[in-house]
């Protein structure tokens, strides 16, 4: 069979254009079993024609088809995430529903604004309750149990669905929806993106946590899986100023390693008679021989060894910090306890009587300057006519008026 019979079908074929010719179609199609060549005593079979001509399509090449659509307006922008603006508009609005409170953290209120979704139902729509936890904030739905059948009616602030995963027997056994009984809108929180939030808070305390043990001195050294076995165990804690950590003499309740804040380290001056239970008067003098601040810890010692503590520890101001429970302290393997005990130093401890005498003639040389400062200010404030919040000659002025208000000017005429 000659090539030169199909030349002319090599710009159209089905009013589409041809682009090329793909030779390894061609050179198949050439090979077909029982083909002819063209000559006059050689001739093609009828199967052989047959399976020509239903594949001898393939070797023509042809644009791919494009699909029509609907050109964007150039000044359409794509969809963006919600700014801090509308995050904090929607925590706000959740923070007024009590029930959220009951079934997520703090935290987890704090950034649920940013993956919940607001959803518009027109009346006698059908709202299936096993993809996320459902929050009603316009409107009044009929909550139906699995067996379809009505269990109650929930207006704004109810809650329906849940935001656990469950198995399949389970989640069909305590699946619910409900029906809008008018124009609803409802607040929901995705059950898929609820378990991914929760990975991330968890990797974010997980970082936090590492980062409080990292920062103490003791720990430089320490290799990446001991502090990760560490940090493990802390627990958050925020605390106000005046709060007794620990008093000296008692083995601390906890370990404590200072995020935010300071903290007072105090010791008891001996030889003055301590404050019986229920009786007045006689108080317990103590010394400040030193602070404790951001990335500081203590505690270690006296949890695992039993020790009591050798000074009082108070927070001066509000204190965020990690805390270490005993029996999970002492739950860690012996390596991990021996590198504690040996990185751990006491801090002011072993200081001498003397040295706690100076300090202390030196603490209450202190407060008896700033007493005496103040009065002597506030005497010379009061002598001059000067009131907290009122200016020295807004009182002038008063005087004045008072004055003439007394005693009028008398008229020339």
């Amino acid at each position: 069979m000659s090539l030169q019979a199909s030349t002319p079908s090599l710009q159209y074929c089905d009013d589409q254009i041809v682009i090329g010719i793909d030779y390894t179609h061609l050179e198949a199609l050439c090979g077909v079993s029982g083909l002819g060549d063209g000559g006059s005593d050689s001739k093609s079979t009828e199967e052989a024609h047959k399976d020509f001509m239903s594949s001898y399509q393939k070797i023509f090449l042809r644009p791919k088809k494009v699909i029509p659509r609907v050109p964007l307006p150039s000044n359409c922008r794509p969809p963006i995430e919600r700014s801090l603006a509308d995050q904090q508009a929607i925590r706000r609005t959740l923070n007024a529903f009590p029930c959220l409170s009951t079934l997520l953290s703090n935290q987890e209120l704090q950034q649920i604004s940013s993956i919940a979704i607001l959803e518009s139902w027109e009346r006698e729509q059908t709202i299936f309750g096993h993809n996320g936890l459902h929050l009603v904030l316009r409107g009044t739905v009929r909550l139906y149990s699995h067996e379809a059948t009505k269990t109650d009616t929930m207006g704004v602030g109810g809650c329906f669905g849940s935001l656990e995963e469950q198995d399949t027997d389970e989640a069909h056994a305590d699946a619910q929806h409900a029906v809008t009984l008018d124009n609803c809108e409802i607040l929901r929180i995705p059950r898929a993106a609820y378990a991914k939030l929760q990975q991330e808070i968890e990797a974010q305390n997980s970082a936090l946590r590492e980062s409080i043990v990292q920062s103490c001195p003791f720990y430089l050294h320490w290799h990446k899986l001991s502090i990760k076995k560490l940090s493990d165990l802390i627990q958050m804690r925020q605390l106000p100023a005046n709060h007794v950590l620990v008093r000296e003499g008692e083995v601390c309740p906890f370990v404590t390693y200072i995020r935010t804040g300071e903290c007072n380290i105090l010791r008891d001056i001996e030889g003055v008679p301590k404050r019986e239970p229920g009786k007045k008067g006689n108080r317990v003098k103590y010394v400040v021989v030193g602070k404790l601040g951001p990335g500081a810890s203590f505690g270690e010692t006296s949890v695992l060894l039993d020790q009591p503590s050798p000074c009082s520890v108070v927070t001066a101001t509000e204190v965020k910090m990690g805390v270490i429970l005993p029996s999970d302290l002492k739950g860690l393997d012996s390596v991990t306890r021996s590198l504690i005990e040996q990185t751990e130093q006491p801090a002011y401890g072993k200081l001498s009587q003397e040295q706690m005498n100076k300090m202390y003639v030196a603490q209450e040389r202190q407060k008896e300057w700033l007493h005496i400062k103040r009065r002597v200010l506030r005497d010379a404030l009061f002598y001059n006519g000067i009131v907290q919040g009122c200016g020295k000659w807004n009182q002038i002025r008063v005087r004045r008026d008072q004055d003439t208000h007394r005693n009028p000017p008398t008229s020339s005429l």
